[in-house]
């Protein structure tokens, strides 16, 4: 009887031990996710609701009437090994987007692209502005760099006002104003100016 109550103890601890170990060895493996969501302040600085209709009338005197297809909004999702061996884990990252996407019938500027969006380049502090045309132009900066020229370099004249602006990228084609929109693209050859 004192051998049997021996054996079913020591096979006790072992059992015991050995949950506790490997409970342990690793400690928690679950994923760790980080969610990189743009600020109330950075979605203030969008000038559009998504339904916005857009005029521009470029120097040849072309006009380009976009539709807004409504702001969709979604996670960019990218997943890593943040741990390998015998504890394995995974990180994700989920990046905010906010997408607005503008639809015309213009033969020269037809399609009209606006994202924010944060990105895996600094997006603790960054927020990304792109905006494509026609799928073939692309300009791009940060919400917070879109002044980088400041003082105001340029200003249009839209409902029997000027209205300025700063250009958001090195070559100075795009005049963006953040409570408008953009205000003049340089594209296809083309200058196109906002005319409502």
């Amino acid at each position: 009887m004192k051998t049997k109550l021996l054996y079913v103890s020591i096979i006790s601890i072992l059992f015991i031990y050995s949950c506790n170990r490997n409970d342990t060895s690793c400690g928690d493996l679950s994923d760790v996710i980080t969610n990189y969501n743009i600020s109330d302040g950075d979605k203030a600085k969008i000038p559009y609701i998504g339904t916005d209709t857009l005029v521009f009338i470029s120097d040849a005197n072309d006009t380009a009437i976009l539709i807004g297809q409504g702001k969709k909004r979604y996670n960019k999702t990218e997943t890593y090994n943040i741990s390998g061996g015998d504890c394995p884990r995974n990180g994700i990252s989920n990046y905010d987007n906010i997408n607005i996407d503008f639809i015309g019938n213009s033969t020269f500027f037809s399609t009209l692209n606006y994202r924010i969006a944060k990105t895996d380049f600094a997006p603790q502090t960054l927020t990304g502005l792109e905006i494509k045309c026609n799928e073939t132009y692309r300009v791009g900066s940060s919400l917070q760099n879109v002044f980088y020229y400041l003082p105001i370099e340029d200003s249009i004249f839209i409902n029997k006002k000027f209205v300025s602006g700063g250009f958001i990228d090195d070559e100075k084609t795009l005049l963006y104003n953040p409570t408008i929109g953009i205000l003049k693209i340089k594209f296809s050859n083309k200058t196109w100016i906002k005319n409502n």
